[in-house]
């Protein structure tokens, strides 16, 4: 599955979601809240969520977390030091996430 056909599948689905029961819709908030800039920067909140997605394997949270990482102007170098620790913590098999993770942010910079 491409990059733009995860991306529009989390839209569908995460709006099916808030549809069918309003603990998504909630959540949805809390989660904008958490990732809200405050005494930690939005852009480092987002470099976070990118080193847990890796560290978790979950290939559609490294690309919606590269996004906003990226919207959040952070540096490539900053990705990949956020990639880096995913796969410090995640372990040897998430390198397949990290090779995802890059591919991503290389089509996303062409983008730019």
């Amino acid at each position: 599955m491409t990059a733009e056909q995860l991306k529009k599948q989390r839209q569908t689905y995460n709006k099916k979601l808030i549809e069918a029961d309003s603990f998504f819709k909630e959540f949805s908030t809390l989660d904008e809240k958490a990732y809200a800039e405050g005494a930690i920067s939005k852009k480092n909140k987002e470099l976070m969520g990118l080193a847990i997605s890796v560290a978790t394997r979950c290939n559609e949270c490294i690309l919606y977390h590269l996004e906003t990482s990226m919207n959040a102007e952070a540096t490539f170098d900053e990705i990949m030091e956020a990639i880096k620790i995913g796969v410090i913590g995640g372990g040897s098999i998430t390198y397949p996430n990290a090779r995802f993770a890059l591919k991503i942010i290389e089509k996303l910079m062409k983008e730019k």
